[in-house]
């Protein structure tokens, strides 16, 4: 069975249809059956371009909400909920991080980095697996960073990582690109992901099952492709069933 990878949480906008272009054949030859741009609310729309679609390539359209405030969040949170193919809130504080896992729509929570505890405690865990969000595992800053703090980076990663096995927490593992030139392919995402511990088996489902699912979820359409696009499993008759097994 063929794999079908998503690098999920891009934080690159490509400026213009050209750019785009060239990112999306950046990540068709590393191996990605799609990937999701995040992007801030009121920013540039992704709608705007107007070059030629792959079928078989999934650009997903997110949203990355930053927000401290309780009551804002929620209502960015709602606004944005219906037009995005996914909804992930930057976390930060204890307060913040328990209000985001307890909001309806939210489909990833992104901690960043140098918070205390790694910014995922027993609390926020269990309410995230239990309202089925995943945890972002950005392992962007193990490409960026260098010395000391690669490696309370790492140690960061592992605490979390501890944490969301302990709960079964859905786990999303993703580049973190923020440009075309941070871009890495599925096999080096897998190879970077077991600096802090994450077993083959786990970084393949953070990138294949798990984003399936969030997409599966908010788009509602299993056989979505892209807008206005659908696929329509074939039904098979009982007398041609034999030829496919």
């Amino acid at each position: 069975m063929v794999e079908r990878y998503y690098d999920l949480c891009i934080r690159y906008l490509p400026e213009d249809d050209q750019a785009m272009e060239r990112f999306l054949s950046i990540a068709t030859h590393f191996g990605f059956k799609g990937v999701g741009i995040a992007q801030v609310p009121n920013s540039k729309s992704l709608i705007s371009y107007t070059g030629p679609r792959n079928s078989f390539f999934d650009l997903v359209h997110g949203v990355e909400i930053h927000e401290e405030n309780p009551s804002k969040l929620h209502s960015q949170i709602s606004h944005c909920a219906k037009k995005v193919d996914f909804v992930m809130v930057e976390g930060g504080t204890d307060k913040l991080n328990r209000s985001a896992v307890e909001a309806a729509n939210v489909n990833i929570l992104s901690l960043p980095f140098g918070i205390k505890d790694g910014g995922l405690d027993h609390v926020i865990a269990r309410s995230a697996a239990d309202r089925g969000i995943a945890i972002e595992f950005d392992v962007g800053s193990l490409i960026r960073y260098r010395g000391g703090k690669r490696l309370h980076a790492v140690s960061e990663l592992e605490q979390r990582l501890m944490l969301a096995r302990k709960f079964d927490v859905h786990m999303v593992l993703t580049s973190g690109a923020r440009s075309i030139y941070d871009i890495r392919g599925p096999r080096e995402l897998i190879a970077l992901s077991s600096l802090f511990g994450m077993t083959k088996e786990e970084a393949i489902n953070a990138m294949t099952a798990i984003p399936a699912a969030i997409l599966r979820t908010k788009r509602k359409t299993h056989g979505f492709i892209m807008d206005g696009v659908e696929l329509i499993e074939e039904q098979v008759p009982p007398e041609r069933q034999e030829e496919f097994c």
